[in-house]
């Protein structure tokens, strides 16, 4: 996998994505891309590192994707922002539900905005998560456990294993069928 990027290097890029030449915007979304594509920086890693610039990143692509003047950049940004999405966690992307305040990407499991302090209680994104049934807190489909006090959301169901020839009931660690005498697995 590649590198991860300097602080300074991330304040660099941003800075360049966010300038008036034309020129720069779109020879860094270029590098962007090139990075991506041919794994010369490690996004995801950042992602967990530094999740504020990733996210920061994100926003700034979508943002060039929407709104600037000059078209060749914009399908720069957008191809930028579709690689940036899979590399990087999409809880910080666009599957995230965001503040109705101010725009912000946040985690199910918030109470409030981590940008402009909004209490998040009552905005329409929550309808569309489930609740954990211990806590009623929202959590997301993906969970296995509640973010907020741990409650068990998905149970794993235990299969009974079944010799494939006999169909007996067997025990997963055994290595022959004890009823037919059929090999179950390698040893």
């Amino acid at each position: 996998m590649g590198k991860t990027l300097s602080q300074e290097e991330q304040r660099q890029m941003l800075e360049k994505l966010e300038s008036t030449l034309v020129a720069t915007r779109f020879m860094t979304l270029k590098y962007l891309n090139y990075t991506i594509l041919q794994d010369k920086v490690d996004y995801a890693k950042m992602d967990v590192e530094t999740p504020e610039f990733t996210k920061g990143l994100a926003r700034v692509v979508e943002h060039i994707s929407k709104n600037d003047a000059v078209e060749m950049v914009k399908r720069e940004a957008v191809l930028g922002l579709e690689n940036l999405k899979k590399k990087i966690n999409p809880v910080a992307l666009a599957e995230a539900p965001a503040c109705t305040s101010c725009g912000e990407r946040l985690i199910v499991s918030y109470k409030f905005c981590t940008k402009c302090g909004a209490g998040l209680k009552g905005q329409k994104w929550l309808a569309a998560f489930k609740t954990c049934e211990k806590c009623q807190s929202p959590v997301d489909q993906a969970w296995f456990n509640c973010a907020t006090c741990g409650n068990v959301l998905i149970k794993k169901v235990e299969v009974a294993k079944t010799c494939p020839m006999c169909k007996k009931n067997i025990d997963p660690n055994w290595v022959m069928c004890p009823f037919c005498g059929s090999k179950l697995k390698l040893v």
